[in-house]
């Protein structure tokens, strides 16, 4: 062979080499209800990797990153989050709209590390979309994506403290009664005429796949109107709750309808955790543009969450209502009487969905490597999110669809 043919043939072997070890980086956005398992299965599915996420919780975290070496994937392999919330999750998929992400440089260590900067976010498109919800319930439902089961996600109904003793249970009536009017006496709960004490709601925005599996269970409608209440809260002691005013930034609603008074809803589990673990015995009611109505009195607080916010406010004094009557347990490593969800007594759930666009994802791509991974790894990380819908003995086909066998 003469020597440029040699050297031809080389730089070809050098290029295919370089092209079968080239990096790759993976975006992923959907839900913050499932964030916790999600994220858990995203880092355990490394071989090797570093990470690294905003704030101080990692499993509680909007942005995180993962650099390292991925099972089946050459070269090495970077996977971003967002978790924006269920509807955002399909919108931004489905329509490849550019969102945030942490920095490819940004510094990360194997055992994490926290805090990490959001000066200067990266905008690109997400390959992945965690949900709570079916594309088909959202408006962007435009054919762009298809997915599968990722697993069974779980909610709550959570009283704060000060309801202890009077509220334990909540039905589906009781619910649209309080989202339809935004508060109700007590004794529409229990029956007991001398239980005066009003009880408000609050909850998420409407991009929330929480909000919409609570709103579809209970036949309220996902995308129907609800009246909230955002609170002041500080030091376990609520102050004021105000309904909803308009124009509240990330907590404004507007995918379902347009902004509305009491309308919006918070962006994050988290925050309706830290207002439903408050005491509220002294509150200042408030209209939509800020306005005083009456004298502060005691009131309650009840509001809905994914299993592992609820448990977060639970911990912290929350009291937790059965649902129609039944009443779920979760404690902090997982739900500990699933059966009731597994052979449909309970009814408060969802099938938990991973999206992609339609087409992208086969076995032979990257990204269908780590998309099989995660869904093979999402049954072992579940933790108190929800439950591995291999063990389920009933199932539903839609958003609050029927259950059954």
């Amino acid at each position: 062979m003469k020597a440029k043919n040699i050297l031809g043939s080389a730089a070809l072997g050098l290029a295919f080499l370089t092209a079968a070890q080239a990096d790759v980086t993976i975006n992923i956005t959907g839900a913050t209800a499932f964030r916790s398992a999600a994220s858990t299965a995203i880092r355990n599915s490394f071989t090797s990797v570093n990470y690294a996420y905003n704030g101080t919780s990692f499993t509680g975290a909007t942005y995180q990153i993962f650099k390292g070496s991925f099972p089946g994937v050459s070269g090495n392999t970077t996977i971003r989050t967002n978790w924006s919330g269920s509807v955002e999750g399909i919108r931004d998929l489905s329509q490849q709209n550019s969102i945030s992400f942490l920095p490819t440089s940004t510094t990360m260590s194997s055992a994490g590390t926290a805090n990490a900067t959001t000066s200067s976010l990266d905008s690109a498109t997400a390959a992945l979309a965690f949900t709570d919800v079916y594309a088909a319930s959202t408006p962007y439902d435009n054919g762009s994506v298809e997915g599968t089961v990722a697993g069974i996600i779980a909610f709550r109904f959570v009283a704060n403290p000060t309801a202890n003793g009077t509220l334990t249970n909540i039905t589906a009536q009781q619910f649209r009664n309080l989202a339809t009017n935004g508060n109700t006496p007590a004794s529409l709960f229990t029956g007991n005429a001398s239980h005066t004490t009003p009880v408000y709601l609050t909850g998420r925005n409407d991009g929330s796949g929480t909000r919409v599996t609570i709103l579809a269970e209970t036949g309220h409608g996902y995308s129907q109107l609800v009246q909230q209440y955002k609170g002041t809260v500080s030091g376990g002691v609520v102050s004021a709750l105000q309904l909803w005013p308009t124009g509240d930034g990330s907590n404004t609603s507007n995918i379902y309808n347009s902004d509305a008074a009491g309308n919006g809803g918070y962006s994050s589990g988290g925050t309706v955790a830290t207002l439903l673990s408050g005491n509220s015995t002294s509150v200042q009611v408030k209209g939509p543009t800020g306005t005083n109505i009456g004298s502060p009195k005691s009131v309650f607080v009840v509001g809905y969450l994914g299993t592992n916010d609820s448990n977060t406010a639970v911990t912290a004094g929350a009291i937790p209502l059965s649902y129609n009557g039944v009443s779920l347990t979760v404690s902090s490593s997982g739900i500990t009487n699933s059966a009731i969800i597994q052979n449909g007594a309970y009814t408060l759930w969802a099938n938990e969905q991973l999206y992609w666009l339609t087409g992208t994802a086969d076995a032979s791509t990257d990204l269908g490597v780590v998309k099989d991974a995660l869904l093979a790894g999402i049954p072992a990380n579940l933790g108190n999110a929800g439950l591995d819908v291999a063990t389920m003995n009933v199932s539903r086909s839609s958003d609050g669809g029927l259950v059954g066998q």
